[in-house]
């Protein structure tokens, strides 16, 4: 009965983290869309593919597509298609990882 109530906890953190990556990621995107446009001083192509790599890709993509923001660079969209990929695939090795910790410990 108590693994339930954890598990229930720990899946509503991690969808908390998702969505707060996720806004974030694409709140940056329209920040450099809107100083981009005003003359400022741009959010750097780093800053952007560190935030698809920690989990904000999805957000970053939505953004982009609906701003038009970023989407005629290609060496960009391949670099920040390559973060989301690793992203996954390091999502799916930590799931892997648990559920033969979990495996193990039964």
């Amino acid at each position: 009965m108590f693994d339930v109530f954890v598990n229930f906890y720990f899946m509503n953190l991690c969808l908390l983290i998702f969505v707060v990556l996720n806004t974030a990621s694409a709140v940056v995107i329209w920040l450099d869309k809107r100083n981009a446009q005003n003359g400022k001083k741009r959010i750097s192509e780093h800053t952007l593919l560190v935030w698809a790599l920690v989990g904000g890709w999805l957000g970053g993509v939505c953004a982009m597509y609906a701003l038009r923001h970023k989407t005629s660079k290609r060496l960009f969209l391949v670099k920040y298609w390559l973060m989301a990929a690793i992203y996954i695939s390091a999502l799916f090795l930590l799931g892997y990882a648990m559920i033969q910790q979990m495996s193990l410990l039964q």
